[in-house]
């Protein structure tokens, strides 16, 4: 027997820091539970299936020689590979197999204990009937155990009930795990019978009467409830626990959530990598003239129908929240259009009563703006004009639409009007003058509603930022998945500030996700002003992933980059899918 081993079975009973077993399948986690300083641990099938994708409760069906198959990856990953003690996982459910040859077997492999495992613990009412009646029950498996006590190997019996529990205690089982049934946590949970509390509980009441029996037995819990170090620490508290053993909650659930984790990140940072060969050289000049940035198709299509209109004459409408660069495209159009006249801007809430002068002229001093040959007009807040200026643009555009013989069509002004959609804030137009308006529409998607354009803004204001730097500022991959997963009501302004506080406070030439949330964080009351969600709740990131996608589930999972399946998983646990 290993010192390791001499040292755990030495151990008194509610002595020093609390003892840590893990229920492995697989050497790769073996040995990285024992680097993050596992006590010991328990080779057993209910592990390997799990790395195989099966649900722990596979390890209960008959599909094959349980003890073989455990003692095959064993021996290949575990053994002489750890530092710690390793437990054999035996099944006593094999006629065939006595306990004493299980027990033989283990001491021949070198293993420095034995555990009940797969166990008649898990069955109930009738079958479970069945199984003792047919002497390959718990009982079978106590009587294993004082045999692989009495051989010298350390012993850990898994119990469920108080009477399971007195039969370990009478084979001298110098371990018990109390177990609650199979995990909680992850995309394979199972539904539990017990809380935190009942758990704790029903630990510290059978635990006591362990201890006022066998004092000198190490009293352990197990599955159910129990998915956090914080919930093994409330229940190991409240039960006077010596420790507590980890099966899917050191493999299966960090895997998946880091696997989950760490594959949505590159698909995060793979936006990066996107061609912008889709843009044809006139929609590049046309996205580097309107200042628009993004990859996604919004907003080629915003570009395009900005080329388009830029050819005609007709007046256009920008729709779309504070923040999106309305201001900007607008002005662009002005530029693409390469028209002769001025760029004229009238914003029409500080212009008040006097916008029908400032349009359309007032007496021979004032010349109207919509005189002017070849201009372009830019109303700002266009839904602010009094309803009579509004009925007048209309009939001015009716008139414009048929202009006098031998008048060019760039000798007339255009007009551009920009506001907010009522969603927003802004208010209808006039009927007529919406009418007039509708075929030059553009309407401008908030930036949640596009987030794939995200990263490509982000590296724009960097650029920006990073004007006549040597090196050049870069979000990691983990930055960007933290950006995409925010609301962003403020745009592209609120966009611009994170990052810009994140690059001056960030060290070296990478942003991470700590600097960027620190950044989002410090926005504080501002953000709760502006009603902006300080964290969303899973339900809260897979409902706004399904809109955004319009609820079709296999783009919202390849947004979101995970499996259908586990989409799936999520929505059914979140209370989205029946």
């Amino acid at each position: 027997m290993t010192q390791a081993a001499k040292t755990l079975l030495q151990r008194q009973p509610g002595a020093g820091t609390l003892l840590v077993g893990g229920a492995i399948g697989i050497g790769m986690t073996a040995e990285a539970a024992v680097r993050g300083g596992a006590d010991f641990l328990l080779a057993l099938n209910a592990g390997r299936y799990r790395v195989m994708g099966a649900p722990s409760v596979a390890a209960l069906l008959p599909i094959g020689d349980a003890n073989s198959f455990t003692d095959g990856f064993a021996r290949r990953e575990i053994l002489d590979r750890v530092s710690v003690p390793v437990l054999f996982g035996a099944s006593c459910f094999d006629p065939g197999m006595s306990p004493e040859r299980l027990v033989a077997q283990t001491l021949d492999g070198g293993y420095h204990g034995m555990a009940n495992f797969p166990s008649a613990i898990h069955f109930d009412a009738r079958f479970r009937q069945l199984l003792e009646e047919a002497g390959i029950g718990f009982e079978r498996e106590a009587r294993m155990l004082a045999l692989a006590r009495q051989a010298g190997l350390m012993t850990f019996g898994y119990a469920k009930t108080r009477s399971e529990v007195a039969q370990l205690m009478e084979a001298g089982v110098g371990m018990i795990c109390l177990n609650f049934g199979w995990n909680a946590g992850g995309v394979l949970s199972v539904a539990q019978s017990f809380t935190i509390s009942e758990a704790a509980d029903r630990a510290r009441r059978v635990f006591a009467a362990v201890r006022a029996r066998a004092p000198e037995t190490l009293c352990f819990v197990e599955g159910g409830p129990i998915i956090s170090p914080d919930d093994m620490f409330r229940v190991c508290d409240e039960a006077r626990a010596d420790g507590y053993v980890g099966g899917s909650t050191l493999d299966r659930v960090p895997l998946e959530h880091s696997v989950t984790e760490r594959t949505s990140a590159f698909k995060a940072f793979g936006l990066l990598k996107q061609s912008d060969s889709a843009q044809s050289r006139e929609l590049s000049r046309a996205a580097r003239i309107t200042g628009i940035v993004g990859q996604s198709e919004f907003v080629l299509s915003v570009l395009d129908q900005a080329l388009r209109l830029a050819r005609t004459g007709l007046p256009v409408l920008i729709s779309g929240a504070a923040g999106l660069g309305r201001g900007t495209l607008a002005r662009a159009l002005h530029a693409l259009a390469e028209r002769p006249g001025p760029l004229l801007t009238l914003r029409a809430p500080d212009a008040g009563t006097d916008a029908e002068a400032v349009l359309f002229g007032s007496g021979p001093t004032r010349r109207a703006m919509l005189a002017r040959l070849g201009a372009t007009v830019v109303i700002e807040g266009a839904d602010a004009l009094p309803p009579a200026v509004q009925r007048r643009l209309a009939d001015w555009l009716e008139q414009a639409g048929h202009p006098p013989a031998g008048t060019q069509p760039a000798d007339i002004a255009r007009l551009v009007l920009i506001k907010q959609p009522p969603g927003s804030g802004g208010t209808a137009l006039d009927p007529a003058l919406a009418r007039r308006l509708e075929p030059g529409r553009i309407d401008i998607a908030p930036l949640r509603d596009r987030p794939e354009d995200i990263p490509a803004i982000a590296r724009h204001i960097l650029s920006l930022l990073d004007a006549g730097r040597a090196r050049h500022r870069q979000i990691s991959a983990d930055g960007y998945r933290l950006l995409l997963a925010q609301a962003w009501p403020g745009n592209i302004p609120e966009l611009r500030a994170v990052i810009e506080r994140a690059a001056v406070n960030a060290e070296g030439t990478v942003i991470s996700s700590a600097a960027l949330s620190a950044a989002i964080g410090a926005a504080g009351p501002a953000a709760a002003d502006s009603d902006t969600p300080q964290a969303m709740t899973e339900r809260d990131w897979l409902l706004d992933a399904l809109r955004r996608n319009r609820f079709r589930r296999g783009d919202t999972a390849a947004f979101l980059g995970i499996a259908r399946k586990t989409l799936y998983n999520k929505m059914r646990r979140a209370g989205l899918l029946e």
